[in-house]
């Protein structure tokens, strides 16, 4: 039993990810705090938040999709990290951080187009 993706859906699976990325990086702001400092408390209070509004997000979400659908495509949370890690972090771009995102959103696309259906229901 498919269910039919709309890309309304679609995009907002692929936000609701983008939320989910968000708490790695208050994390890794909160990792540089000395613990229990206000600046770590703060942190780790706002991970909360935006993990209660991912779970809530998430809940949605999977009333729309078929669950090993929307939780395969959590692994583009690797490109949200990459973004993530460019623009806030100032980290360098290597041509295997490249080279494996490319492989999970290929990934994601096949397991979402019809092919990967078909592919899926002959096993």
């Amino acid at each position: 039993m498919k269910k039919e993706m709309k890309w309304k859906d679609i995009l907002m699976l692929q936000a609701v990810f983008m939320i989910y990325s968000i708490s790695s990086v208050v994390s890794k702001f909160a990792s540089g705090k000395e613990v229990f400092s206000f600046e770590f408390i703060l942190f780790y209070g706002l991970d909360v938040i935006v993990l209660g509004i991912y779970a809530l997000l998430w809940q949605q979400v999977i009333k729309k999709f078929e669950l090993s659908i929307a939780y395969a495509n959590k692994a583009i949370t690797l490109l949200w990290a990459l973004v993530w890690g460019i623009v806030i972090f100032h980290e360098q771009i290597t041509a295997g951080k490249v080279i494996g995102i490319l492989l999970v959103m290929a990934g994601i696309f096949i397991l979402n187009s019809d092919s990967g259906d078909k592919a899926g229901d002959s096993l």
